[in-house]
């Protein structure tokens, strides 16, 4: 090794693109893909749809709170993505209202632009929260201001 490279500020990727122009030899669209990638692929989209079902049958109640949430913490490791929600298996930390809450459960997120905006989070309790007149005590997570209404074994939340 020459040391050449010690003293360039650029990173690895700028380098490949400054040496392989800008021409593509080969589109995209010729690049041929195996039965064994689309297998593979169409087994790993399964998995997480069976995460994602699995989830929703869980006994319990239902509650969705609505409106802006903001990711702050989440464990990267225990994501499963599918089309616009992750579902976060171990814990979530929110921005709701100007205050941080901690979720220490599955819980799945819809995201609009990009996963740290939030617009609904779906939880699945075992202990009825506490019902008050502008918010619900959810145990393990705190009071969360909003309006809410009650369907059967499901709640709704929406904050302010």
């Amino acid at each position: 090794m020459d040391g050449k490279f010690f003293g360039i500020e650029e990173t690895l990727y700028d380098l490949v693109k400054k040496h392989s122009g800008d021409d593509i030899k080969y589109p995209i669209a010729d690049v041929r893909i195996s039965s064994e990638t689309e297998k593979a692929v169409n087994f790993a989209l399964e998995k997480r749809k069976n995460e994602f079902e699995e989830f929703y049958q869980k006994a319990g109640i239902h509650l969705y709170i609505e409106g802006e949430i903001t990711a702050k913490t989440y464990d990267p490791m225990n994501i499963i993505p599918l089309e616009d929600r992750l579902l976060h298996k171990s814990f979530l930390e929110v921005r709701i209202n100007n205050e941080d809450y901690h979720i220490q459960q599955p819980v799945i997120a819809y995201f609009g632009n990009g996963i740290q905006s939030i617009n609904r989070l779906h939880l699945i309790l075992e202990n009825k929260p506490i019902e008050n007149i502008d918010s619900l005590t959810i145990d393990g997570v705190g009071e969360i201001k909003g309006r809410y209404k009650k369907q059967e074994n499901t709640l709704h939340l929406l904050i302010n």
